[in-house]
């Protein structure tokens, strides 16, 4: 297939730069990237309606931009806006119900996503089912389950995504235990959730010595620990036992930036999940959750002019308010005041490095996988076309969507 008439931004195309090129894909791998149209003996032959659903060879993109597939990196494609709360009694139905909602993500053109933590490790299994082509969906990366020390009752709806463990020899078993499960990281509570009433987000609930446990066990697996931190004092001691990503790091001290920076941690801040919808309960997560979100943007803008590798979480699902009107790109652009095109590459190239998956995907060039995206505008210059659906979106050489 050639994707003909392409706009290609350097920073995601190898250094090719151009208004009307062309991408060639052969099977589900791109096979030649090049800054010129591809050459035809007969123009009329070119299908230049996006929307037919007819086998093509060839698409005219009209000059629209091309960039990779986007990423992800903290999601849930259960628990969030409740998806999965009413098939508990049912493994099947969970399943089924996990791996419809999954398949939404690409209609906003992302293409691979890092689950979180999911009710009884369903995202496990909607990772194998999309590995072999049984469903259409974005590709997964998992943790299972994710750790948390006793934080709540277990009968709780929301304990069923988590895998309570107290005491270092209790996380390291859990850590296996997930690892075994099929976890390709693990996650971490080191301090207590925003979502939670009765948690405290300030409130540091791992000690460092259980924290280094459950990095240690991934260490000697090949795997990597994610610290869901909002207080300073979790993150800290996330950075220096040796966490990889840092999660939301929502009240993050200067002094503890200057630390992440130091260490090479990552920082996954997520925005959009503090978004504050009209509704009944308004004032009470205006009061809970924009202290936080001020000094979270206030945090992350500095983060970024200190010239730190961020990458791109939303906390948020496929298919609302938030993810279906780019909110995530929004607050990063009006409250932290980073540029369109840094904001791109935290979804796409950042995300890819800081996943260790930037072999095969992050970025258009010759023998990485064909996931792309085909978006109306020019996201480097004007990230705000991101808040809408691309108009094509392809997973493994295959287009998935139209529009």
């Amino acid at each position: 297939m050639i994707l003909n008439h392409v706009r290609l931004i350097r920073e995601l195309s190898s250094g090719i730069s151009t208004e009307s090129g062309f991408v060639r894909v052969e099977k589900d791998m791109i096979t030649e990237v090049s800054d010129r149209p591809y050459p035809l003996a007969d123009e009329t032959a070119v299908n230049t309606n996006i929307g037919n659903t007819e086998d093509i060879d060839m698409v005219d993109c009209k000059g629209k931009t091309l960039i990779p597939g986007l990423i992800d990196l903290h999601t849930h494609i259960t628990v969030l806006n409740q998806v999965g709360f009413n098939c508990l009694h049912s493994d099947m139905e969970l399943l089924t119900t996990a791996a419809e909602h999954a398949a939404h993500y690409l209609d906003m053109g992302f293409t691979t996503i890092r689950d979180c933590g999911s009710i009884h490790r369903v995202a496990n299994e909607v990772k194998h089912m999309a590995q072999i082509g049984l469903i259409e969906a974005p590709d997964l990366i998992t943790c299972g389950r994710a750790v948390m020390l006793t934080e709540g009752s277990e009968d709780h709806i929301m304990a069923q995504h988590v895998h309570f463990a107290d005491t270092v020899d209790e996380v390291r078993k859990a850590a296996r235990q997930e690892i075994a499960e099929g976890a390709d990281f693990l996650k971490v509570f080191a301090s207590g959730a925003a979502a939670v009433a009765t948690s405290v987000p300030e409130q540091s609930i791992m000690f460092p010595e259980e924290i280094r446990a459950a990095v240690e066990t991934a260490e000697r697996k090949g795997r990597y620990v994610a610290a869901h931190c909002h207080g300073d004092n979790a993150v800290r001691n996330s950075i220096l036992a040796g966490v990889r990503t840092i999660e939301h790091a929502t009240l993050i001290s200067d002094e503890t930036l200057e630390l992440a920076a130091v260490q090479g941690a990552y920082l996954i801040p997520t925005l959009a999940v503090m978004h504050i919808s009209d509704g009944p309960r308004k004032d009470y997560w205006e009061k809970r959750l924009g202290p936080m979100f001020r000094h979270c943007t206030e945090k992350m803008a500095k983060a970024y002019e200190m010239g730190l590798y961020l990458g791109f979480g939303t906390d948020c699902a496929a298919g609302d308010f938030c993810y279906d009107n780019g909110i995530e790109f929004r607050f990063r652009r009006e409250n932290c005041g980073m540029k369109d095109l840094d904001i791109l590459l935290q979804c796409t190239r950042n995300n890819a490095v800081i996943a260790g998956i930037e072999d095969r995907v992050g970025m258009i060039r010759k023998g990485m996988s064909a996931d792309l995206i085909l978006v109306d505008g020019k996201p480097d210059l004007d990230i705000r076309c991101m808040y809408h659906r691309p108009k094509l979106v392809m997973k493994r050489g295959k287009i998935v969507r139209r529009m």
